[in-house]
């Protein structure tokens, strides 16, 4: 189930890609498997792993728009958005995409 949430969204305007990182930063699942990106995504969930308690954390690179969405199970989703997207639009498909991944894996783990 949470492998179609996540592919979910690289169909909105905008996404590059996601994926889903565990509370120790290990790549759960891409939707769009790519090594150099899953590379990358583990360094950014050890660089955000972080005992503060956020929703989300955006992140502008020279590659890519950066946005972590900390899931109520420790875990997160990481997505790479290009420089000219509507963030508004990605930020309210993230809302529901960790909407929907929250009540999943609350009754899943």
């Amino acid at each position: 189930m949470e492998e179609f949430i996540v592919s979910d969204l690289t169909r909105v305007s905008g996404i590059i890609n996601a994926a889903l990182v565990d509370k120790e930063g290990f790549l759960l699942f891409e939707a769009k498997e790519n090594l150099e990106q899953s590379e990358q995504i583990s360094k950014i969930a050890d660089l955000i792993r972080t005992k503060d308690k956020f929703s989300r954390i955006t992140v502008t690179s020279e590659k890519a728009i950066l946005i972590v969405e900390q899931l109520d199970v420790g875990h997160r989703l990481v997505t790479w958005c290009e420089h000219s997207c509507n963030l508004g639009m990605i930020r309210k498909s993230l809302e529901n995409a960790t909407q929907r991944l929250n009540e999943y894996l609350i009754n899943t783990i």
